[in-house]
């Protein structure tokens, strides 16, 4: 029987998510030997961005890791950053500049564009969680 190795490219991306999923990973384990409980919700927060005018996302455990793999993508030349979404509250933070043009159109416009991208996001992570419940599987195309 042999075993064969498989490649997988890594991305500063993932290797931004791995390091942040085992400190936090380590952080609960102590507070757990603490008598603590410190629930963090494994990919809470998804962050929107586009590729090739198609939108994907990388689901994140944290807040703060969710804002710092926005940053992250806002130094990509390929990726345009969109926002968070919480899937707990059902809401989204547009980046920066998302949110100064989103804020100078109509409250109507500003209704609409919310509302479509909540269904976008609501989207991308249940055809990602239907693969294995808890766990968003790499990002693949949204048609």
């Amino acid at each position: 029987m042999t075993q064969e190795l498989k490649y997988t490219a890594k991305s500063p991306l993932s290797d931004l998510k791995n390091s942040f999923q085992n400190f936090l990973s380590a952080y609960t384990k102590k507070d757990k030997a603490k008598g603590e409980e410190n629930v963090v919700s494994e990919n809470r927060y998804s962050v929107l961005y586009t590729l090739k005018s198609q939108y994907h996302h990388i689901g994140c455990s944290s807040q703060a890791e969710a804002q710092s793999v926005l940053g992250l993508l806002m130094t990509d030349g390929n990726r345009i950053p969109v926002g968070i979404y919480d899937e707990k509250t059902d809401t989204f933070e547009w980046e920066i500049i998302g949110q100064y043009f989103h804020s100078q159109d109509s409250t109507i416009d500003q209704n609409s564009r919310l509302e479509e991208i909540l269904t976008i996001s609501r989207a991308l992570r249940r055809r990602d969680s239907s693969w294995q419940p808890g766990y968003l599987q790499k990002p693949s195309f949204f048609a």
